[in-house]
């Protein structure tokens, strides 16, 4: 009897010994022969950290400037954090971005530490060069602060031309008769940085026949180009521009602006008027230099006015002859006859002639020349 005691004890307590061993063993062991256990290792002990904080927005939003501008903003960068906190400039994507702080000495410097409660500037620097339009140039600060390993710092805005042309820096009159006294063209100059630009003088390549006149802009031309302000060149053509080839003249606005004190436009066009001419040019392809040859073109006066021509330019050695057709009973038509001598040498020519003329509203005749004179058969 004492022996069957003796062993029911003995169950018992191996059965307890085995209950405590398994509840010992940790939950995320692996199964027998799935290699070794691995017990979750203890979380580093975290230490002071630096904390950085920027006053204002990071983005210096300037709105609009000129080419060719420099421009500077500061920021004051704080230590809230309770270590020291170490800046490192990266370089700049343009080199029209320029920025740092001041070391010990004064001298620029491309990083900085700033102890814990403690704070520095950093100095940027842009140039607008001739960019022009959407102006974005980024900077980029490292740091030690976890939270925000990075710090971009920006400049945002428009860059426009000092002084803006509207609607280009060419006035086009395109095909214009002598039948009118004159021809009026306009353009717009503004400055999107100085409204109250001022024009001080406007000149031209032909001041006998091209007249300016300037006036503040209009209260609709404001708003569609949405400026405060700013001038309206007119430019009045007279009648006596030449006849016949496209003319090209220049014009040139000082102005009170710095960065611009002189714009230069163009003006083109082709006045056409009591002469015409048939073709409109002389065209010179097919040629042979060896053996020179002639090429005609009609001049017709209107209203058969009898009208005298005389040469005032033509290319070197060639020849031009003017004779009227008709006389008698069809006066006012003529024929030109230009002659290209034996022996002009091969080559691309591009020239003019030009006629005088007695009539009154068309007292100088351009007519182009252009071709490739060619040396075989």
């Amino acid at each position: 009897m004492l022996r069957w005691i003796f062993l029911a004890v003995l169950i018992v307590a191996i059965t307890a010994t085995a209950t405590v061993v398994v509840q010992s063993v940790p939950a995320n062991s692996a199964a027998p022969g799935a290699g070794k256990v691995q017990f979750p290792s203890a979380p580093d002990a975290k230490g002071p950290q630096a904390h950085v904080e920027v006053e204002g927005d990071r983005m210096y939003k300037f709105g609009t400037k000129a080419q060719f501008t420099k421009f500077s903003k500061d920021w004051v960068i704080k230590n809230t954090g309770k270590a020291d906190l170490v800046l490192k400039l990266q370089a700049p994507p343009c080199s029209c971005t320029v920025a740092g702080f001041q070391d010990a000495k004064g001298q620029p410097s491309g990083s900085k530490v700033i102890a814990p409660n403690g704070e520095a500037p950093i100095h940027f620097t842009w140039e607008t060069r001739n960019n022009t339009g959407h102006y974005h140039k980024p900077a980029t600060l490292t740091t030690n602060d976890p939270e925000n390993p990075e710090i971009e710092f920006s400049a945002d805005g428009e860059v426009f031309p000092a002084v803006v042309i509207y609607p280009d820096t060419t006035i086009t009159f395109g095909e214009i008769s002598t039948d009118e006294e004159f021809h009026k063209g306009a353009v717009l100059l503004y400055s999107p940085d100085r409204p109250d630009l001022k024009i001080l003088e406007v000149s031209s390549s032909k001041p006998e026949l091209i007249e300016i006149e300037q006036e503040a802009m209009s209260e609709e031309d404001c708003k569609q180009l949405k400026v405060k302000a700013g001038r309206k060149l007119i430019v009045k053509l007279k009648r006596g521009m030449p006849l016949g080839a496209s003319f090209l003249e220049e014009l040139v606005a000082k102005t009170d602006h710095p960065l611009e004190p002189e714009v230069n436009l163009r003006i083109t066009g082709k006045m056409v008027g009591p002469i015409t001419l048939l073709p409109d040019r002389v065209r010179l392809f097919g040629i042979n230099g060896k053996k020179g040859g002639t090429v005609d073109v009609t001049l017709l006066a209107r209203n058969h006015r009898e009208t005298q021509f005389e040469v005032q330019h033509k290319p070197e050695k060639f020849k031009v002859e003017i004779v009227p057709v008709d006389k008698i009973d069809k006066p006012g038509k003529y024929r030109m006859t230009v002659t290209i001598p034996p022996g002009t040498p091969e080559g691309t020519i591009t020239d003019e002639i030009i006629l005088k003329t007695d009539h009154p509203q068309g007292p100088e005749l351009k007519i182009p020349v252009y071709g490739f004179i060619r040396d075989t058969d």
